[in-house]
């Protein structure tokens, strides 16, 4: 029941977030342009902050496992490899491949891995943190693949870095990692009265946007490609990823951490990806809404079962 009530606590926040957004698009208080501004907000500013936050406050040195590190890293290049061959293959469109690859593969992890973690185990988060350095290059390059495949193209290894580099999720790891290691200590009133405020705001933000994009049209027109990306993202993924880490002993934090990395919702910025690089942006816009709204009730099975079992 203790296990029931921490996943409750952890996911029913992203549900109503949600449900205000709609709320708010519904009577014309959040519209589009509004929307789409809070969105820029959150991905330059919110997030790269709580991102940093969580890095710079992390005890890396106690924290860090290779065991979980390696098999993030491992897991996160084979699935993109199987998921290619049997979900990208049998899809002829061009311009749909990518996006649904994409919204299979390329997570949420950035955003809810630390709330969620949080809720459970407060500041003691393990290797959450850390797993965002080593997530977030790796699903754009493997991003970046499928779309330039899907169009005949190939990818510039140059253009490829620069992007990684320049992207602020991981400027804010890099620099929070470096900052945590050099000892460096900031003011307290910038931690506390800036940056931690600034970085609560990033995960509401964020899901009330999604909220507002909901479309029920657009829903019944992409169903079936819907059901596929669903299916294989919030359950075949999880499912296989989390027992395969059982398996090889991985408890706790670890554990939620990479239960939300194989099974929290299409990452937010997976829309921007297909409209830059020639996806079928509808799709990609519709993946990411009904992956986090649909997410809210697996991941609260997941953390629910896992509790139960004495995994977490």
């Amino acid at each position: 029941m203790d296990s029931m009530r921490l996943a409750f606590n952890a996911v029913f926040p992203l549900l109503a977030f949600m449900v205000i957004g709609y709320f708010l698009r519904s009577i014309k208080l959040l519209d589009e342009k509004t929307a789409a501004g809070l969105n820029k907000l959150v991905f330059k500013v919110f997030l790269p902050l709580s991102i940093f936050q969580s890095i710079y406050n992390a005890d890396i040195g106690s924290a860090f496992d290779l065991k979980v590190a390696l098999y993030v890293a491992l897991t996160c290049v084979m699935s993109f490899i199987v998921i290619t061959l049997l979900v990208g293959r049998p899809e002829k469109d061009a311009a749909v491949r990518p996006v649904m690859v994409q919204g299979i593969h390329k997570a949420n992890y950035n955003l809810l891995a630390i709330p969620i973690v949080s809720s459970f185990y407060g500041n003691a988060i393990g290797m959450t943190a850390v797993l965002i350095i080593i997530i977030t290059p790796i699903v754009n390059i493997c991003s970046t693949i499928a779309f330039e495949s899907a169009r005949g193209g190939s990818a510039s290894l140059p253009k490829m870095l620069k992007k990684i580099i320049m992207n602020p999720l991981v400027l804010s790891s890099v620099i929070g990692l470096l900052v945590n290691v050099s000892g460096l200590r900031l003011p307290t009133v910038v931690m506390s009265g800036v940056i931690s405020k600034l970085s609560a705001m990033a995960t509401p933000a964020a899901m009330l946007v999604l909220g507002s994009d909901f479309s029920v049209s657009s829903v019944k027109r992409w169903a079936g490609h819907l059901l596929k990306v669903c299916a294989g993202k919030l359950i075949v993924m999880p499912l296989v990823l989390v027992t395969g880490a059982v398996l090889i002993g991985i408890r706790g934090a670890d554990l939620i951490a990479i239960l939300i990395y194989s099974g929290s919702p299409a990452a937010v910025n997976s829309y921007s990806t297909a409209v830059s690089m020639g996806g079928n942006e509808e799709l990609a816009g519709e993946i990411v809404a009904v992956t986090s709204l649909l997410s809210v009730f697996t991941l609260f099975v997941f953390l629910t079962v896992m509790g139960g079992m004495g995994l977490i």
